[in-house]
């Protein structure tokens, strides 16, 4: 009997994760995130194949974590300042 309820707390309990990281905002974050980092590989590779622009692959990600961070930081600023 307890392995069976074991079961139902994980699984309950993953349902919630998952239900807390699906939302609305998340989604629209995720996107955010993954069109920055489309738009940075195509220029950078655009750049190479023309010849305009060395680019070190290693930076090609930086783009992205600056829009989450500032993401991050506008949401932590707008939660501090929120009127209760």
């Amino acid at each position: 009997m307890k392995p069976k309820n074991k079961i139902n707390f994980e699984s309950s309990l993953q349902q919630r994760f998952i239900s807390n990281i699906n939302t609305t905002k998340n989604k629209i974050i995720m996107k955010t995130m993954l069109l920055c980092v489309f738009l940075s590989l195509s220029f950078a590779f655009v750049s190479e194949k023309t010849g305009w622009l060395e680019v070190d692959w290693k930076i090609i990600f930086i783009p992205a974590l600056l829009v989450l961070q500032i993401i991050i930081i506008g949401t932590a600023l707008k939660n501090r300042y929120k009127k209760h």
